[in-house]
């Protein structure tokens, strides 16, 4: 008697596959539900930057509702294949990112002072800490759809295999480019800069969440870049205006570029060659 074959996708499997398709749209559903009832500000002021880190509270926790409740999978694992958080990646890539952006930007303010306008105003600790909650939230909320959505999408344990990896990691740079595509620094002669960016850190920040089997390192790398642009140097076009120590006039092109490009670089090669302890 002829044995039956079995389907090449199990119906279980199929069921997973169509839940996480779903997952991410259903979280946006969710947080345009939830986020209707939060207060708005004005733009630019200190009830902006509390709103958007409500929102971003929002958003967070519909993730978390949608993975714990929709797809059956242990949050946890969205941050660490251990399940465990671990303090040390997310240390040493915030440390090395935070000082190489700082320092080199600092550089180039002495080389071409008459691009940088001290704007620090009073009031500034109260600011630089609303901020930090503010990017803080903004760069968990991206690391977990932008590298940990996707880094468990087709199974409950991230690739291993190299060319899967690519695949994963050129996934994550669009995603991550499209969720800043409507930046106002994404306009006219900046745009291709400011994408371009966009691009290489959402490829190399995948690249480290899947290196060492979290996000910990990931989110301290894009929170440093967030703060360096937010408390010392930010630019006029940027998404939100904030209480920075300097503001620079024409940042965002080749120089931008190139200089982000090193310091990511640099702070991913030195996270992923220490030992982490699963």
């Amino acid at each position: 008697m002829k044995q039956i074959k079995k389907p090449i996708y199990p119906k279980e499997k199929m069921g997973r596959t169509v839940k996480w398709v779903f997952g991410l749209p259903l979280s946006f559903v969710m947080f345009l539900i939830l986020s209707a009832i939060l207060p708005r500000g004005q733009v630019n002021s200190r009830y902006f930057i509390i709103f958007n880190s409500l929102s971003y509270a929002v958003f967070i926790t519909c993730v978390y509702l949608v993975v714990k409740y929709f797809l059956k999978f242990p949050f946890a694992k969205m941050l660490s294949s251990s399940s465990k958080v671990r303090f040390k990646p997310f240390a040493v890539g915030f440390a090395t990112m935070f000082v190489l952006l700082a320092g080199t930007t600092f550089i180039w303010k002495t080389v071409d002072s008459s691009s940088f306008e001290y704007t620090l105003k009073p009031g500034w600790p109260l600011d630089f800490i609303l901020v930090f909650i503010l990017m803080a939230l903004a760069s968990i909320l991206e690391e977990l759809i932008c590298r940990s959505y996707i880094s468990y999408f087709v199974k409950d344990e991230m690739e291993t295999e190299p060319k899967k990896k690519l695949i994963y990691c050129l996934v994550s740079a669009f995603v991550f480019a499209a969720f800043h595509f409507q930046n106002p620094e994404v306009a006219g002669s900046s745009a291709f800069y400011a994408m371009s960016f966009y691009f290489v850190m959402g490829f190399v920040l995948m690249a480290v969440t899947l290196k060492l089997r979290g996000i910990e390192a990931a989110i301290g790398i894009h929170l440093a870049n967030n703060l360096v642009n937010a408390w010392l140097f930010t630019y006029k076009n940027a998404p939100i205006t904030t209480n920075a120590v300097f503001t620079q006039s024409n940042n965002i092109g080749p120089v931008m570029l190139i200089q982000c490009i090193f310091c990511l670089a640099i702070s991913s090669i030195i996270v992923m060659k220490m030992k982490v302890n699963e």
